[in-house]
């Protein structure tokens, strides 16, 4: 006598296409973006805050400063001299 386990058809296995998941942003993703959007901000709010002899002991003019803290918080990318690096 046939089991059903020993059945081929029975056994077959529906293979289903894997639809892909929106691209949602996670919360966590959201909460690590928002604080370093804020640290961002609140860098560029002291480095404009700096007299200029400690500009210049790190390396920086003023212009440099003002092109940095005129910046979106979001904008992250490193620029180097106001050429942005790939």
């Amino acid at each position: 006598m046939r089991t059903r386990r020993d059945d081929p058809m029975s056994a077959r296995t529906v293979c289903r296409p894997r639809v892909a998941s929106p691209a949602l942003p996670s919360l966590a993703g959201l909460r690590d973006g928002l604080r370093r959007a804020w640290v961002a901000h609140r860098t560029r709010r002291q480095l404009r805050e700096l007299d200029e002899h400690m500009l210049r002991d790190l390396g920086l003019s003023r212009a440099d400063v003002v092109r940095e803290a005129r910046r979106a918080p979001w904008d992250l990318d490193p620029v180097q001299r106001g050429r942005r690096t790939a």
